[in-house]
């Protein structure tokens, strides 16, 4: 197996590095190369020819590593973007739902202070109702009593007399 793009291993796995280097992360570990083989390859079998199979599939195979490395970090780099919208509405139906709830309590607080004042005015209408009936009945009693004396006194100078009958 020959390697065609000897400089496309060193541009993905600069291109990796560099990005796993400035999100924090750690390098993935790839497969380890084996030395470069030193001996000229005159026959397509042999010792020289097996460190030279070996060696190109081993390249092939940290290719395929180093692609499917970059193909995830693009894949994640994708998703980030996609989902950085929706992690802003989130954002956004979190505080609303925050201020809903200040809101709520607010109004708790609010319907509360209202129905103890109700509660306080029902008391003072009870009381100042009650204030009026005996001053109202009081007074009813007074006039009622003023009534029957007058009634008595006028009486007093009246004499029933019987009037004679004819015989």
């Amino acid at each position: 197996m020959k390697l065609r793009q000897p400089g496309l291993v060193l541009l993905v796995f600069g291109i990796f590095f560099s990005t796993a280097v400035a999100l924090g992360q750690k390098p993935t570990q790839l497969t380890a190369l084996p030395p470069k083989p030193t001996c000229t390859l005159l026959f397509k079998t042999g010792s020289c020819a097996d460190l030279w199979r070996n060696y190109n599939e081993a390249i092939a195979r940290r290719q395929q590593e180093e692609i499917q490395i970059y193909v995830n970090r693009q894949k994640e780099l994708a998703s980030q973007t996609a989902t950085a919208p929706l992690q802003q509405q989130i954002a956004d139906l979190a505080k609303l739902t925050g201020d809903q709830q200040s809101q709520i309590s607010k109004l708790q607080q609010q319907m509360q202070s209202d129905a103890s004042a109700a509660i306080e005015a029902r008391q003072n209408a009870h009381q100042q109702g009650l204030w009026e009936g005996v001053g109202i009945g009081g007074a009813g009693v007074l006039i009622l009593i003023a009534v029957v004396m007058v009634i008595l006194r006028i009486s007093r100078n009246f004499a029933i007399t019987k009037k004679s009958q004819p015989a």
